[in-house]
């Protein structure tokens, strides 16, 4: 959804992820070479020991919910876990699957700059691969990409949370081509390429299944 929020709402939002109000040390961890920010929780196979969200994360997870909707997550599944990820230019995300922990389905927050996403089949679900989807080579998923503007919402669930690792290409520049879905919404002439024009952060919004008072490890 592109327009999720307005430029006064992103200020807001990214003026909070910098200048956290009431925040007790740094809330900022190295992962990977990228900055990244842990709300509600340290998830654990064993179930998140729940902690309080801060009021501007609360304010923006109930709008995701509000704009996904009740078919996006049921009414009982609450958007209790959130990562703040910062991609200066150049910077990306290996392709990867957010698991079992989570309800299958998330929602992505992009503030800040503009950026392609990949989604890459697993092995066995791309076409021509030995063992493939059911229905063969012509209802096998391809390797596809979304443009995600600044201020945009992607949700996703199904067979692209299940059956497919999501990751951000480590450049300075998106190759918008037809294996993007929204191309359009991107440049004029599909194959041009977007330049990424800043920071971006990314807020990841998703429902941790098991939240415990205290995890117990035998």
């Amino acid at each position: 959804m592109e327009n999720w929020c307005t430029p006064a709402e992103e200020e807001y939002f990214l003026g909070r992820v910098y200048r956290p109000s009431g925040a007790v040390g740094d809330p900022w961890a190295l992962v990977s070479g990228r900055r990244v920010q842990a709300h509600g929780g340290e998830v654990h196979e064993k179930g998140m020991i729940a902690r309080p969200i801060p009021d501007w994360l609360g304010k923006l997870l109930k709008s995701v919910r509000e704009t996904c909707g009740d078919d996006a997550f049921p009414a009982n599944v609450q958007l209790n876990h959130a990562l703040v990820n910062e991609y200066e230019p150049g910077g990306g995300i290996m392709p990867h699957q957010d698991g079992p922990l989570y309800f299958p389905a998330v929602a992505i927050a992009s503030l800040g700059a503009s950026a392609v996403m990949r989604f890459t089949p697993h092995v066995g679900e791309s076409p021509g691969a030995e063992g493939g989807a059911e229905g063969g080579a012509e209802t096998a998923m391809k390797p596809f990409g979304v443009w995600l503007p600044r201020r945009s919402l992607l949700f996703f669930d199904g067979a692209a949370y299940t059956k497919c690792l999501h990751g951000i290409e480590s450049v300075t520049e998106d190759a918008v081509d037809e294996s993007v879905v929204n191309w359009r919404c991107a440049v004029d002439s599909c194959g041009e390429v977007r330049r990424r024009e800043g920071t971006r952060v990314s807020v990841t919004c998703r429902n941790v299944l098991k939240v415990r008072k205290l995890l117990m490890f035998k």
